[in-house]
């Protein structure tokens, strides 16, 4: 009896793990709207405390995310072609100051030493043994064409989600709390279980608030150190890089790597020399490591009132279900479920071991 539950315990968890990896186009959308609606809330009561109405408060918030979105896109254009038109003598700079000659004429660098041995290593790996045939593989020719073909289905892929999710999180703000009390509708028909159903939901809804502020505070953190060591190696404009870097925080991985990509072109094409370029480089790249590993498990976990190996391992599942979006949903979801564990008596054991 033991082996068949276990049996369909496993093939249970086995049905869903593929469900919401193949539903992922669908599901992962409205996850990401009803969190962007829980960021925006604040703001949409807000003006409905100005007098708004709930729609025209929305509406409102809307008309102000456009403005500061064009701005930003406007300045950030700017600053790419700018960008663009100082690479080529920034890169031919840095490669003559790597390539020159040790003061005194000592002889060849350091780099021309180390290319020299690379492309003697080079030689000798790719001469095979007497009596052994050597084999090259055909390398597969990058298709320009096909890909210049495809690029507009993933473009209108992501436009199509952007879509989805603006609207969503729209309908989410005007409709306010109407669709939790039909959700306390449905939590059953007797008192006590829609008192357990809306506990959950407020449950849910003060600790999703909880890990978002947790989220702001780590981004002005990661904006301040950022911006602090930037100033301290003499990088222009080191407040808006570090403002920059907080911003992408909230994309994991993806967000802090490309932060340092573009706060490391940036020393390159003020300084032109490889120390300084490096260290800049070296400091974002500190920050976003310290904030990854230490302060986000920390802050997160308190807010979400996880332990930090449950937050680990949820990044890691929701990850690699459904990539960027499973990262930025990871801890949201897992802080909905333990919300709900703690409230259901036989999910209690679950929400005792994820949390601190």
């Amino acid at each position: 009896m033991a082996v068949r539950t276990i049996a369909t315990v496993v093939l249970a968890a086995s049905m869903t793990i593929v469900a919401l990896r193949e539903s992922a186009l669908l599901v992962t959308p409205i996850l990401v709207s009803v969190l962007a609606a829980y960021a925006l809330e604040p703001a949409v009561e807000l003006f409905m405390r100005a007098g708004l109405s709930r729609i025209a408060g929305a509406a409102v918030v809307y008309l102000l995310l456009a403005v500061a979105a064009g701005s930003l896109a406007r300045s950030t254009v700017d600053q790419i072609d700018a960008f663009l038109a100082d690479l080529p003598d920034a890169v031919r700079e840095l490669q003559r100051a790597i390539t020159e000659d040790l003061p005194g004429g000592a002889g060849p660098s350091v780099f021309d030493h180390v290319r020299r041995a690379a492309g003697e290593l080079a030689t000798v790996a790719s001469k095979p043994p007497p009596g052994v045939t050597s084999v090259e593989p055909v390398k597969r020719r990058f298709d320009l064409r096909a890909y210049l073909m495809n690029a507009p289905y993933g473009i209108a892929s992501i436009g199509g989600r952007i879509v989805v999710v603006t609207l969503l999180t729209f309908l989410l703000l005007a409709g306010g709390d109407s669709y939790k009390r039909k959700l306390i509708a449905l939590g059953g028909s007797r008192a006590d279980e829609r008192t357990v159903t809306l506990d959950v939901l407020h449950t849910i809804d003060r600790q999703i608030e909880r890990y978002l502020l947790a989220r702001l505070l780590i981004s002005v953190i990661v904006a301040g150190a950022t911006a602090a060591g930037l100033s301290y190696v003499g990088v222009s404009h080191a407040v808006v890089w570090g403002a920059l870097a907080g911003a992408f925080n909230v994309l994991p991985l993806i967000g802090p790597t490309a932060a340092i990509v573009l706060i490391t072109l940036a020393a390159l094409l003020q300084f032109r020399e490889l120390a300084p370029t490096a260290a800049a480089g070296a400091i974002a790249t500190a920050v976003a490591v310290i904030e990854g590993n230490l302060v986000t498990p920390w802050l997160t976990g308190r807010a979400g009132e996880l332990n930090t190996v449950a937050i680990f391992v949820s990044v890691l599942f929701w990850g690699w279900l459904w990539g960027i979006w499973g990262l930025l949903l990871a801890v949201p979801i897992m802080v909905s479920i333990k919300a709900a564990a703690d409230r259901i008596e036989a999910l209690q054991p679950l929400g005792e071991l994820l949390g601190r």
